[in-house]
């Protein structure tokens, strides 16, 4: 049983490497994020599943950033914002996390799936018309935050496009949050920014980022590393994502703590339709 655990864990980290590109960050997802015990001959081995898929895969997928990323100069005069992106983004980033585990455990799987994700489908068909960029894993989104957008604009699409993600596992449908948790983090890093007056920088953004997928994922090495894929960033811009991915998942490991916490979680639970 182990051995049969330990190798779906390659197979999904083999296919995030692939799709993503990501050989390496996708080994300490395995390991982070599944909860494979670490040991040298495993390491080894989800290191080797993942290079030959990351190649294999290589031959007819680009390896470019999936990201434009203006050039950045990251400097130390922008650590001041750290701790306000951390309280900001941390809760709603744990509350999104919470909240789709909670719809994914009670997704209709029965008949009425019939009825509900037709229905989900053309909500978001209907929020397309005047939201484009809310279709798709959350990519056409980050990307318009980036090239800059209102802030009525990015306020409609962080409260829509986190709804229609839980509406639509809730319906029925299996996916995961990760490319929404980046944008979803963008997007919350622009407002936060549009509030303090602030213009939105990329290496804000980008900090709100991975502040908010090292809360979903649980993983701070995985989310810096995706995020660095994502985007093409060097390797000095390392120091500051790393900082603030672990700080994110050190305060959202104390929200975990809390009272209310389990208090909303049975909440959730007795008010979710089954």
């Amino acid at each position: 049983m182990k051995d049969r655990i330990f190798l779906l864990a390659c197979g999904a980290g083999a296919g995030l490497a692939a799709v993503y590109q990501v050989p390496l960050t996708s080994v300490f997802f395995v390991f982070e994020t599944l909860g494979i015990t670490l040991s040298i001959k495993r390491f080894v081995l989800v290191g080797l599943t993942t290079y030959v898929s990351t190649y294999t895969a290589g031959l007819v997928i680009s390896d470019h950033a999936l990201y434009q990323i203006p050039a950045i100069a990251w400097s130390l005069k922008e650590v001041w914002i750290v701790p306000l992106l951390l309280l900001f983004l941390t809760p709603l980033a744990w509350l999104f996390g919470r909240s789709s585990k909670e719809v994914s455990s009670n997704r209709i799987k029965d008949k009425r799936i019939l009825l509900t994700l037709p229905s989900a489908f053309l909500f978001l068909v209907g929020l397309a018309s005047s939201f484009p960029h809310l279709l798709g894993n959350g990519r056409m989104m980050a990307q318009e935050i980036l090239n800059g957008s209102s802030g009525q604009t990015v306020l409609l699409m962080f409260f829509l496009k986190a709804v229609v993600v839980l509406i639509i596992l809730w319906a029925g449908a299996y996916g995961g949050t990760l490319t929404p948790s980046f944008a979803l983090g963008m997007a919350g890093a622009a407002l936060l920014g549009m509030i303090l007056g602030l213009d939105s920088q990329p290496s804000i953004l980008l900090l709100g980022s991975v502040c908010f997928l090292s809360v979903t994922l649980r993983a701070p090495i995985s989310a810096t590393g995706l995020l660095i894929g994502f985007t093409g960033l060097g390797l000095d811009s390392l120091p500051y994502l790393l900082v603030t991915a672990f700080l994110a998942y050190g305060f959202a490991k104390v929200l975990d703590r809390f009272p209310w916490a389990s208090i909303l979680c049975k909440m959730s639970k007795n008010k979710v339709i089954r």
